[in-house]
């Protein structure tokens, strides 16, 4: 009987070590902290001529992360917030912010020229890069991301206010669509997800 209760309790230890072994051997899944895209699936394409002439290809950055932002250079707080966050997470990320690539494109092409929005952007990094096109370019582009705009007082040139999708979407260095990112998402977030997917 000895015997038995013997056996029973060395099988027994015997079938917890094999667990603890699994558990330490099987890397865990680390939880992303933004809104993920399940499952991830091929991000649109952006064709846009650059402030310096050159074209941008948002295919030709797979390799690397992307950062992708909708806004306007006259925008008074929710872009210049989101740059200077942004700016914060390239600064925590160190040498890996080498494999991170910002990219804001404008929501207001009438007032945003592609030198406009480089000079803006490069405000906050001069390795952002900030993108801007004619009206029928850019209406794709906003289309395939899902990016709503509205502004008020068209007809007026200067003053007017544009309300735009406020969200941040990351691209992974596949090409593929990852996460996205309300504003207001602490720095540290994003932070934590990008490592994740540089490492």
């Amino acid at each position: 009987m000895n015997r038995k209760v013997l056996q029973v309790g060395l099988g027994l230890l015997l079938l917890i070590g094999v667990a603890i072994t699994i558990i330490l051997l099987i890397p865990t899944t680390t939880s992303f902290r933004g809104t993920t895209y399940e499952p991830p699936h091929p991000a649109p394409e952006i064709v846009l001529k650059k402030s310096n002439g050159e074209e941008f290809q948002l295919s030709q950055y797979k390799g690397e992360v992307v950062i992708l932002f909708f806004g306007y250079t006259n925008c008074p707080d929710v872009c210049p917030t989101l740059l200077s966050d942004l700016k914060t997470v390239n600064t925590e990320l160190g040498e890996n912010s080498n494999y991170v690539q910002v990219v804001f494109i404008t929501v207001d092409p009438l007032r945003d020229t592609p030198v406009k929005t480089q000079e803006y952007v490069s405000l906050f990094n001069s390795d952002f890069i900030g993108l801007s096109g004619t009206i029928g370019e850019l209406e794709q582009i906003w289309h395939d991301y899902g990016i709503y705009s509205e502004t008020d007082h068209p007809e007026s040139t200067n003053g007017y206010l544009v309300t735009h999708t406020a969200r941040t979407y990351v691209i992974d260095s596949d090409g593929d669509l990852r996460l996205s990112y309300g504003f207001g998402t602490p720095t540290e977030d994003i932070v934590h997800d990008l490592e994740i997917l540089l490492n």
